[in-house]
């Protein structure tokens, strides 16, 4: 009966250290502690992975194309074009202009209109414009006349001779009768003035006139060219 009681009290404190053992063992597992700095570099590198993720999606620029201007030189061909000169106090000039012309041609309405040459005598005649007796841009009424004297000094080395004249050349010839042709009265030599006479009538018709004349030796070669305007109103 005793040894009953002692297995039953042996069975008992085993039963009882088993549930203590086992109380022991199961204990709850703690929380995990929360690491600020863990959270905010994984939030970081989040970050920069979107944005590498954009960054690669972007689409490329696509380069322009580089524009490259083309020279291009016309050829040319050069054509003369004589030009007189026709103004007080100024010789003839035997200059040529050259007017540059493109090589595939040009219209006949792009070309000035020639004007009449005069003829160049030899080196020997030369003039130069002294005076005149009347101003150029006098007044005159219509149909009223007068007696113009240009006066021309010989700077060459020939003498000019009765035969020598001055010649109506360009412009509106209101000279009396219609006169084309006056000569020289008297001889002149070199370094001396001539007086050449001119009688002219001024228009009927109100407006600007212009008349040129040229001084020619005997074989008609001009050298010297001279111009009178007038007014007529």
């Amino acid at each position: 009966m005793l040894n009953r009681k002692k297995i039953f009290a042996q069975c008992a404190f085993i039963i009882i250290f088993t549930v203590v053992l086992s109380a022991c063992g199961t204990r709850a597992t703690p929380e995990p502690t929360i690491d600020v700095n863990q959270i905010a570099t994984n939030a970081v590198q989040t970050i920069e992975a979107r944005a590498t993720e954009t960054a690669l999606a972007k689409p490329t620029d696509t380069p322009q194309p580089t524009y490259t201007p083309v020279s291009f030189t016309p050829t040319t061909a050069s054509l003369p074009i004589s030009l007189p000169t026709a103004s007080s106090g100024n010789s003839i000039s035997s200059s040529v202009a050259t007017l540059a012309v493109p090589a595939g041609g040009v219209t006949s309405a792009a070309l000035p209109v020639a004007q009449p040459t005069a003829t160049l005598a030899s080196v020997g005649d030369k003039a130069v414009w002294a005076d005149q007796s009347i101003a150029d841009g006098t007044h005159y009424s219509p149909g009223e006349s007068d007696d113009l004297i240009w006066y021309i000094t010989n700077i060459g080395t020939t003498t000019w001779t009765t035969s020598y004249s001055l010649r109506f050349f360009t412009g509106t010839n209101f000279a009396k009768a219609g006169n084309t042709r006056y000569y020289l009265t008297q001889t002149t030599a070199p370094q001396q003035t001539a007086s050449i006479t001119i009688d002219f009538v001024a228009p009927t018709t109100p407006g600007e006139y212009k008349m040129s004349w040229v001084l020619s030796n005997e074989n008609d070669s001009n050298f010297y060219i001279v111009d009178f305007t007038i007014v007529v109103d």
